[in-house]
């Protein structure tokens, strides 16, 4: 998506001169390869509010557009897409590399910090499959239904690449590394997390039919509110951990490591409730 870019650029959030040189000074000291912290303060803007704004309008548009009128068969290539033109319009409006956690020298970091996250995902979800109460909120209809060919693209495509990844560019990626321009980073994760919370408005709305942990709400408007409202509510804090990995590593790999690995393992966890008893 991309413009040319060099690997000197500074990390998300680094204090620069107050005046940005017109032209590049190659006797200037490289920066330094740190990841951001929340303390670092902003960078100027390519844009301002109107801009954060409507890219959180488009985002969550594009939400309504991917859950309801994309056909499942394109869902992948669409998702990939759409995350693949919106860090192509940020860079283009000058966003760097590492605020959108795509530069090179962090990758390792974020693999090796996303990895560390897979098992205690993986014993969070056998815990909540060893208590009969919390079984239920994995037999989802959908999943435990699905053939063996169904299930095998979803753990291999959809959900690493179609789901994960795409939102982890779309919202780890370019909605925090625009909200980096303006913004200290602990702000920008709050509105980058607020933004994906609401992103799960649809879905959570569309599995309230086909789990059996959400029967109870079954012809209740206040029911299925407030379990939409706890479902925003609990993405958002998702949301606010995948950027402390994003920030932490200083890569977007690393919560798209955990993302696909919480999904993936809540996926066979479904699988797996189907076949026990009640």
């Amino acid at each position: 998506m991309s413009t040319r870019s060099s690997n000197k650029e500074g990390p998300a959030g680094e204090a620069g001169p107050a005046p940005r040189a017109s032209t590049h000074d190659p006797a200037a000291p490289a920066p330094t390869d740190r990841p951001a912290t929340p303390n670092a303060a902003p960078r100027r803007p390519p844009g301002g509010l109107a801009l954060e704004l409507g890219a959180a309008a488009v985002v969550l548009g594009y939400g309504v557009f991917i859950t309801r009128i994309v056909p499942d068969v394109l869902y992948v290539p669409v998702n990939l897409a759409a995350a693949g033109l919106g860090l192509i319009a940020l860079r283009r409006a000058g966003v760097p590399w590492r605020d959108l956690g795509l530069a090179r020298d962090r990758m390792r970091s974020g693999l090796r910090l996303g990895a560390l996250t897979v098992i205690p995902i993986a014993a969070a979800v056998a815990v909540g499959l060893a208590i009969p109460w919390t079984r239920d909120f994995f037999r989802d209809t959908s999943i435990v239904s699905a053939s063996t060919a169904e299930a095998a693209y979803t753990l291999l495509l959809r959900i690493p690449f179609g789901t994960a990844l795409a939102e982890e560019l779309i919202f780890r990626g370019s909605l925090l590394g625009l909200y980096l321009q303006r913004h200290r980073p602990w702000v920008a994760v709050l509105m980058s997390s607020a933004v994906f919370g609401f992103w799960h408005v649809l879905p959570t709305l569309s599995s309230l039919d086909t789990n059996p942990g959400a029967a109870a709400t079954a012809g209740s408007l206040a029911l299925q509110t407030g379990a939409v409202a706890f479902i925003v509510l609990t993405t958002g804090v998702a949301g606010v951990f995948f950027c402390y990995l994003r920030l932490r590593s200083g890569s977007v790999l690393a919560p798209w490591l955990t993302h696909t690995a919480f999904n993936s393992v809540g996926y066979i966890g479904s699988r797996i409730a189907g076949r026990l008893p009640k």
